[in-house]
């Protein structure tokens, strides 16, 4: 009988985007496993067209499955499919208590998680590494003999659809240099100004670069503020799915982007990827893997990192992080790696 293996990983789009390479590994040792992954609602589409992935089971951990009754029906349908093992990249609370609730006889988290204890295997964080290493990590005590480093993801036809058309509204031929910037993020402080994103879009169309914005809905206002009424630059944020985006991005030629998920999407296909820091550091693990990268940061800044996350605003009241970062500088990157 096949092993039934279950990842429980209920961060945002980019943790979750990180954890592929762990479906991967599975199947390169056990062709037969069966795979199981919870996530948010949000980032089931991350994962429903991954050919490894048997069922995708959605946790509304903040919404309609909030509270111990939405915690029971979680375990309820988790323990429907008999995993054999639980593996959680995730290290709150409750992901531990959803790994124990589960039935799986083996669980496999990280030491530092809460209330580890009650995983049968707890494996050392390392630090200093890429966050898909540290997920990679996780496998070590089932012994697998191969370890598939490479995140995949995956687009349909209706998704590479809509950006060519999107491509053919806007005259972008296929030898054009598409330049895509995601000049948002969750947390406030991890956002380079959007005067300085408005005022680089500007100096890339005045190259004759094909500039695209995106992001979500929510992020719609910073994103007019970039465009600021430019024609050339083509808007698309809260207009694409994330597959949409992992088409975009494959066929782009060049990410700019704070550091967040898109990094990782552009990560999968090797996409030139310029990464900007601010109160966040690469060290954190969450770097770009492509091979053509740069990391724009203002180095020996005693305040950071200020958090993991970055914040709402800047203790300090300065924000030298990302102010002290000019366009220019970002300019000059983009176009040494176009």
């Amino acid at each position: 009988m096949s092993k039934r293996y279950l990842i429980v990983q209920t961060a945002f789009l980019g943790d979750a985007i990180l954890t592929e390479p762990m479906i991967e590994t599975i199947k390169a040792n056990e062709k037969d496993a069966f795979i199981g992954i919870v996530v948010i609602p949000s980032n089931v589409e991350v994962f429903s067209l991954n050919p490894k992935i048997d069922v995708i089971i959605p946790y509304d951990k903040h919404g309609a499955d909030n509270g111990l009754m939405g915690f029971k029906k979680i375990i309820s349908v988790i323990r429907e499919y008999r995993f054999s093992c639980v593996i959680s990249p995730h290290m709150s609370f409750r992901s531990t208590l959803l790994a124990y609730f589960s039935g799986a006889k083996r669980r496999i988290g990280f030491k530092e998680a809460d209330i580890s204890f009650l995983y049968t295997d707890r494996v050392k964080k390392p630090q200093n590494v890429h966050e898909v290493d540290k997920n990679l990590r996780l496998l070590e005590p089932l012994e697998f003999s191969k370890v598939v480093r490479e995140i995949r993801l995956y687009w349909s036809e209706n998704n590479k659809k809509f950006i060519e058309s999107v491509f053919e509204a806007h005259s972008i031929k296929s030898d054009d240099k598409v330049v895509v910037i995601s000049p948002s993020s969750v947390w406030p402080t991890k956002r380079w100004p959007k005067e300085y994103f408005r005022e680089l879009a500007k100096m890339l169309a005045d190259q004759g670069l094909k500039v695209i914005l995106i992001g979500t809905k929510n992020d719609r206002e910073i994103s007019d503020f970039v465009k600021n009424n430019d024609e050339r630059i083509i808007d698309l944020t809260g207009k694409t799915s994330v597959k949409d985006l992992f088409y975009l991005i494959a066929w782009s030629k060049l990410l700019i982007s704070n550091d967040s998920a898109p990094v990782h999407i552009a990560s999968a296909f090797n996409t030139p990827t310029i990464d900007i820091y601010g109160p966040t550091v690469p060290e954190f693990g969450f770097y770009p893997l492509s091979e053509k990268n740069r990391i724009i940061q203002i180095d020996d800044l005693p305040c950071r990192p200020c958090g993991k996350h970055g914040s709402v605003i800047c203790k300090h009241k300065h924000f030298k992080c990302m102010r002290d970062i000019k366009p220019e500088v970002v300019f000059k990157a983009a176009l040494e790696l176009l």
